[in-house]
């Protein structure tokens, strides 16, 4: 999940408004193994399955779809480190960047996609 929440005043009232993006992303990652330390890199597409907005504005809330204005496959690129045990438990951090304008059609200025990833892991059997 990816999106946006931004408060503020909306004509003199005070207004909040949250974008959730759901998308699959698959990412195509080399590998660096260093003992248990490892470093990743490479790009990542994403598929988008779901887009909702919500509004707020002096207590009204309502609720869109908004699938229509956003693209509906972002690329991009993931960069990553982390330890892994040869056989156990593992922890990594990635992050996750777009390359391209995630709003369909474009405006003056990019919105792009952007997300940290903290993940635990767990391998079975040695290398």
């Amino acid at each position: 999940m990816k999106g946006l929440k931004t408060e503020g005043i909306d004509n003199g009232s005070a207004s909040k408004l949250t974008s959730r993006l759901n998308y699959i992303d698959v990412p195509v990652l080399a590998r660096v193994n260093a003992g248990g330390l490892f470093f990743e890199l490479g790009p990542q597409v994403g598929f988008l399955v779901a887009a909702k907005q919500k509004a707020e504005v002096s207590g009204v809330t309502s609720e869109q779809n908004i699938k229509d204005r956003v693209r509906t496959v972002d690329f991009g690129y993931a960069a990553g480190l982390g330890y892994q045990l040869s056989n156990g438990p593992g922890i990594g951090l990635r992050y996750n960047g777009g390359f391209i304008d995630t709003r369909n059609p474009s405006g003056s200025s990019a919105v792009r996609n952007s997300a940290f990833q903290l993940y635990l892991s767990y391998q079975f059997g040695s290398k």
